[in-house]
């Protein structure tokens, strides 16, 4: 009886030691913001001007941009797993709409 004693008081202790630093306040200046990175949607040739880009279910409108070398489109804070749909307007002046499915939206690598 003393060793099953022993065992689960040896087992609170090392539990108590394991959480207590989870539970100390954290200080404010060494929490890093998170980042999330941008993911983008590659283009068959250049786009002169982005019309529209918003999510597909909800129609909610997505922060955007066209690369430096105008070939893709950069989203700002995309919500992983979901289709977008993108109106533009390409360099040789014809008009475009399509929806590309989260397999075709890939991370921005630098």
């Amino acid at each position: 009886m003393r060793r099953n004693q022993i065992f689960w008081t040896g087992l609170i202790v090392f539990m108590f030691l394991a959480v207590r630093p989870c539970l100390a306040e954290s200080d404010s200046t060494s929490v890093k913001p998170e980042h999330r990175p941008d993911y983008q949607i590659h283009l068959p040739h250049p786009a002169k001007e982005i019309k529209l880009i918003m999510y597909e279910k909800n129609f909610l409108p997505i922060q955007g941009k066209l690369s430096p070398d105008r070939k893709s489109v950069i989203l700002k804070d995309y919500e992983l797993g979901t289709k977008v749909r993108v109106k533009l307007i390409y360099e040789d002046g014809t008009a475009d709409e399509f929806v590309r499915t989260p397999c075709f939206i890939d991370p921005v690598v630098l």
